[in-house]
Formats: C-alpha cells, structure tokens, sequence
C-alpha cells in the first residue's frame, strides 16, 4: 500500500524518516497506564483488560486478514507506511494496535481511522457491517473505560441521549467552524512547526511538508493550515476530545498525548528522532492556536469575529 499524503493510515505524530518498528515484551497491562504505552492515553487509569479481549477475540483477525501484508501493515513490513500496526504475534497485537493514534484517534468509534479511513475508500478495503459492530464495540468499551464514562452522556450507565463518539463529532465539527486561517497565521504555526528541530538535527518540514507520514509540519502555510482544519486525520494529531468528565462536557484539546510517546521513542515510534514535546516553539505556537479558536468560540452568534458554522472534518 503506498503512503500517500491523504490515502494511508500511517504513523501518529512526528514520525521521522527511519526504519522499522519493534515491539517490546512484557505484559501490558502492567504499565502505569495500562497499555504498554505510558503517554497518558488512559486518563482514568482503568484496568484495561475488557477492551483487550474484545480486540483479541474480534479485531485483531480482521486486521490480520485485512490490513497485513508485507508492504501495508504488518508489524515486519517492508513498504513505505510506517503505521505497522498489525503485529505479527496475535498476543501482542492489542498492544502494538493501541499504540498507533492515527488507527484509534482518541478511540472514539466517529473519529478512529480504523474505520473512518476505510469506511472513505483507503486501498479499495471495505468493512461488513457485522465488521464494524466488533470494531465499534471495542472502541466504545476503550473510550467508555480509558475516561472513566459509560456509553452515554457520562453518568456512567450509558443512559444518556448523546454517545461519547457523537459527543466527539459535535465537539470537534464546533471547533473546526471557529478555527481561522488569519489566528493560524498569527500564531506562527507554519514556522514553528516547519523549522522545528529534533536532537538529530533534522527538521520536521524534512519528512512532513506534504503530509508524509501521516503528520504535516509545513512552512507553506496555507497548505498546512487547509489540511488540519478541514481533514480529521491530521487535526487529530494536533488536537483531540477530552471525554473525561461525560459527553456533556466533551472538549477539544491539544493532543499532548499525539507527542508524548514519539518524542521519547515509546513502542511503537521506537525509531523516531528525540524532542521535547511540551517545551518546544511548535507547542507553543499551537498553544497561541487553541487559545485564539477557544476566544473565537466565545463571541456570541452574530457579533464580529464570530465562529463560522460547524464544520464536519473530512475523513480522508
């Protein structure tokens, strides 16, 4: 499968140009945070154990089916994606699954590329219905215990009216309508992203300017900006929903988890160039971003400056 700037699930975040991938041993479900991968993705601190077997029992043979292959998404894959989320050993496979945003997003069945991404046409694949109710039943049960809610509005029964995927969708539609190109601008986005340098010395506009990797860092500005602001997959990287206190409450903020664990080369991104991910001139220009969209979404409907409409984020 060839890595195209809009047609490849490929690696979260600052993936840099390198090689393989490995999985390391060990149980995951002894981490700090549950996982395998402690970058903050489970807020609640929940025993994960229930998503896992869903994903054994009902996922992972789809992928394996699927998605493998030696130049798509094998864990020893040769092609061109970095995303090898589809591990060779069917007991590591929940791990090494999880550890990839740009397949689970914030595993919001709305906003997951695992089914987002394919549901829009990726390499031809289709999911059958009863394909997608295991994988939406396995996403619901990590969004439901990574945040510490139920299904439904956060009261923890699951009775509310609006889902946490829809909570997800609404959110993030609202956000994008308040996002301008003008604020992204002033922020200094481009810049600070597109010269942003990693302890080798490489700079992330080398492998990203056009999307590579399923990341773009870019000093064409308005490239960048017209690709995060209108394509879930690469907003997600800079931004997420925050799920923790209910549906309700869903809102978006920055992905400090996206960059957490490919800044210090955590399973899966292994091989990425080190940074600092909190300390850094592309944080704080996107930190300038959020605050300027959250203004933005503060002036009442119809005042100048306003938020446009919400805008539904193009999944491909």
């Amino acid at each position: 499968m060839k890595a195209t700037l809009l047609a490849a699930i490929a690696t979260v975040g600052l993936v840099g140009c390198v090689g393989g991938i490995d999985q390391g041993g060990g149980d995951p479900l002894q981490s700090p945070d549950g996982d395998g991968n402690d970058n903050g993705d489970n807020p609640a601190g929940a025993d994960l154990s229930a998503a896992k077997t869903l994903f054994d029992t009902n996922v992972y043979p789809l992928v394996n089916a699927k998605c493998s292959g030696a130049a798509c998404h094998s864990e020893t894959a040769t092609g061109s994606t970095l995303t090898r989320f589809v591990a060779t050993n069917a007991t590591n496979g929940w791990s090494v699954a999880v550890g990839y945003a740009a397949l689970v997003g914030n595993f919001s069945a709305s906003a997951a590329p695992i089914l987002t991404h394919v549901a829009s046409g990726h390499q031809g694949r289709t999911w059958q219905a009863d394909e997608v109710t295991k994988i939406t039943a396995w996403l619901d049960k990590e969004v439901e215990l990574r945040n510490g809610q139920g299904v439904g509005t956060g009261t923890g029964s699951g009775s509310g009216t609006e889902s946490l995927s829809q909570a997800t969708e609404r959110v993030l539609s609202q956000f994008a309508g308040c996002m301008s190109e003008t604020n992204f601008q002033t922020a200094n986005m481009a810049n600070a992203w597109g010269n942003m340098t990693a302890t080798n010395n490489q700079q992330c506009e080398n492998c990203h300017a056009t999307g590579g990797y399923g990341f773009i860092a870019s000093r064409a500005e308005t490239l960048f900006y017209s690709t995060v602001s209108t394509k879930k997959y690469f907003f997600l990287q800079y931004l997420t929903v925050d799920l923790t206190q209910g549906a309700t409450n869903a809102k978006v903020v920055i992905n400090t988890t996206s960059f957490a664990g490919v800044s210090t080369g955590q399973d899966p991104h292994r091989e990425h160039p080190r940074f600092n991910s909190t300390t850094n001139q592309g944080m704080t220009a996107l930190k300038t971003f959020y605050d300027a969209t959250v203004a933005r979404m503060a002036i009442p409907a119809g005042q100048p400056g306003a938020c446009d409409p919400p805008r539904t984020l193009e999944n491909m």
